[in-house]
This record gives structure tokens, C-alpha cells and sequence, in this order.
């Protein structure tokens, strides 16, 4: 059997590895420039649970289990780190103290520990933060971070030494259809048949589907973020300030540097190499309240990544009606990095054994946009 996977991110790699440790010797994956070129290489790094629906939470516990067991594991001994190092999530109005406790009582049913914790324990974790603008916090022990470039060199050298081809500067032009199956890939360098195809080409996998008359509902959304000079270890969790609006965040990478970020409106599928000159100062003004030492630490640079959204903000997942051996996973709105391990572990199943381990995968295939059966998510940041 050859499985044919469209897109070097991150639910490729992890996708092409978990089908390589369950036995398939024949996977290929096609790249159109490098591995990460999409939203995985511009991504903040950031592992959570802390979602607001089931699907999530529970997709992302296991996702967590696997990111520690990995690194602990096989992958660690290439380079893959996972940082456990939590998340905060800031309330600035007392109102949102009390949403946080209605997230922590589902988090707390569906075993995931977060808790309200309030300014002196916050001060503890984060010890720069300016807590005189908190009314209070939520705290998620479990999350953490993993540093992008050094997970995909892993998950690369990994992958190779089971068999896996990674063909980068391969842009697959169409998928080739005979009936209800799909029977190849046309390729800027030929066409490559294969028995199953996977398509996990992010930004591109909307218009990829559409040459075999499939529409996804996906949207691509900029987002923005930046970076500054390394600076010494200040806290580790990720800080997220939820009452200002675009939801800044702010964290401390393994060298040093800070990633900080804040959704901004913007038009969808504009490009990623466009230019917004407020990012900056949006993004800026509210971190540096928080914490005031960031005014002297310099900002090397910034780019721009999609989001590749759906209506819901849950990825599509699985097979598709139309055909017997297509795959996507796609559409993970912003949440597709920290979600690998598990995409990996839930599209393998779905290939090799009919269906996966975690029930409430299957909600999240495409069809429940045609059945009106919506699965929301309010917690689409970082």
C-alpha cells in the first residue's frame, strides 16, 4: 500500500511518522518549496488543552500526552523538545474571572487541571507581569511550548530513517480521479500515483480539493507576529491578555527571544508577504503594559502566517464522502502546530483500522458543515 501525503507541515510529518511506526512501508510526502513553509513554520509555538469545547480539549490532551511522550522518547534523542511550562490566561475585568471558572469546571471534568489563581500566586509564575492591571488569571499547568525548527528537523530525520520520502519542490497541481477514487497527483515533476492520498496542504489544500470537485469551507487568514533580540529567562509560561481586544500574547522561546502576537483585522487570503505597519504598535502597547521592561528590549523582525480557518475554528478531519481513499486534514484555525501528534496518531488510525481511537475526532469531518452540525470554539489564539 502507498500513502501519498500532500503538505510538509506539521499534520504531514506527523501523519507520514505515525503511519511508518504502525507498519506502512510506502509513504511519500510531496512539498511544493520546504518542509514548514506554511503556517508551521510561522507559528508561536504554543501547546494547549485550555479550548472552550469538548472536541478540543479532548483532542489536545492526548495531543499533550504524545508531545511529552515523544520528546521524552524516540524524538528526543533527534532534537524535539517539549516545554512544560503552562499557560496564563489574563482577566483584566472581574467578569472574566468568572468565565474562567466556568472553562476551569469543564477543563476539571474532562481531566485537564487548570484553576483561577489569583495576583499573588500569578506573581509567582510570572514574576515581571504589572499585576496591578489583573483582576485575576487562569492558570493551564499542562500546556507548555516546542521550539518549530527543531520538531520538524526531528520529525524529518525520524521519518527518513523509517522509509518515509520527503519530496520538497514538489507543488502538486491536482489530484487525478477515476470515479470514486483518487488514482494520482499531478506534480510540477510528473505525476505520482498512490492507493490512499492525505491532503494536509494548509492554505492550500481548499484549492487542491477543488480540482476533484470538492469545497471546503476554509478561509485564509493572516495573522501577525514578531520577535525580538534574545533576552535572559524571564518567565515560562505563554501570556495571553484576553480582555484587550486581539487577544495579545507573549512568550519566551528556548533562546531567548519573545514572540509576541495580536490578532489585527484583515481581509482573508491576503498575502503573506504583505505589510501592515500598525501590527507593531497594536501589539506592543498592551505587552508592554503587562510587562514594562519589554520598552527596552528590541524587535528583530515580523511576519505573517495564515490561519486557515473554518466556521466553527475545528479542523476537518477524515475521510470524505465522495471518495474511498481521500483524507484531509486541514483547516485547523490556528491550532494545527500544537495538534500534530495527535492529527498524526487520529489519520493513521482512520487509514489503517476504519476509524479513530478518539470518538469525538469523527464530529470534525467535513460533512458536518452540509448536517448544520457546528462544533464552536471561542479560545482561537495562540
Amino acid at each position: 500500500m502507498k500513502i501519498v501525503i500532500v503538505g510538509a507541515g506539521i499534520s504531514g510529518l506527523f501523519t507520514a511518522y505515525s503511519l511508518a511506526k504502525m507498519g506502512v512501508r510506502d509513504v511519500v510526502v510531496l512539498e511544493k518549496r520546504y518542509v514548514g513553509y506554511g503556517s508551521t513554520g510561522r507559528c508561536a509555538t504554543g501547546i494547549r488543552a485550555s479550548f472552550t469545547s469538548e472536541e478540543h480539549i479532548v483532542l489536545m490532551k492526548e495531543s499533550i500526552r504524545l508531545w511529552k511522550e515523544y520528546s521524552e522518547g524516540e524524538l528526543g534523542r533527534y532534537g524535539l523538545n517539549f516545554v512544560q511550562g503552562g499557560y496564563v490566561w489574563l482577566a483584566r475585568k472581574e467578569e472574566t474571572v468568572d468565565t474562567f471558572r466556568k472553562l476551569v469546571a469543564l477543563h476539571n471534568s474532562l481531566g485537564v487541571p487548570t484553576r483561577v489563581i489569583d495576583r499573588d500566586e500569578l506573581r509567582s509564575l510570572v514574576p515581571p507581569l504589572n499585576t496591578n492591571l489583573v483582576a485575576g488569571a487562569m492558570h493551564d499547568p499542562m500546556a507548555g511550548k516546542s521550539y518549530v525548527f527543531t520538531t520538524l528537523r526531528a520529525l524529518m530525520k525520524a521519518c527518513r530513517e523509517l522509509g518515509v520520502r520527503i519530496a520538497t519542490g514538489t507543488e502538486v497541481r491536482k489530484l487525478i480521479a477515476r470515479g470514486s477514487r483518487i488514482v494520482a497527483a499531478e506534480t510540477s515533476k510528473g505525476e505520482v500515483s498512490g492507493d490512499i492520498f492525505v491532503i494536509a496542504a494548509g492554505a492550500g489544500s481548499r484549492e487542491l480539493l477543488k480540482t476533484v470537485g470538492i469545497e471546503i469551507p476554509t478561509k485564509n487568514i493572516p495573522r501577525h507576529i514578531l520577535t525580538t533580540e534574545p533576552y535572559q529567562r524571564a518567565f515560562e509560561p505563554l501570556v495571553i491578555d484576553w480582555d484587550t481586544p486581539g487577544v495579545p500574547y507573549i512568550v519566551q522561546i528556548i533562546e531567548g527571544n519573545f514572540f509576541i502576537g495580536r490578532d489585527i483585522e484583515e481581509e482573508p487570503e491576503q498575502s503573506i508577504y504583505s505589510q501592515r505597519i500598525d501590527f507593531m504598535p497594536k501589539a506592543l502597547k498592551p505587552i508592554a503594559e503587562l510587562f514594562p521592561f519589554i520598552k527596552a528590549v528590541r524587535v528583530l523582525r515580523y511576519w505573517i502566517g495564515y490561519y486557515v480557518a473554518t466556521p466553527d475554528n475545528h479542523p476537518i478531519y477524515g475521510p470524505v464522502n465522495n471518495f474511498d481513499n481521500l483524507f484531509i486534514a486541514t483547516g485547523f484555525s490556528g491550532h494545527g502546530y500544537m495538534m500534530g501528534p495527535v492529527t498524526g496518531k487520529i489519520i493513521a488510525e482512520w487509514i489503517l483500522e476504519g476509524r479513530p481511537s478518539i470518538p469525538q475526532a469523527e464530529k470534525l469531518t467535513l460533512d458536518r458543515f452540509e448536517r448544520g452540525a457546528l462544533v464552536r470554539e471561542l479560545a482561537v489564539i495562540g
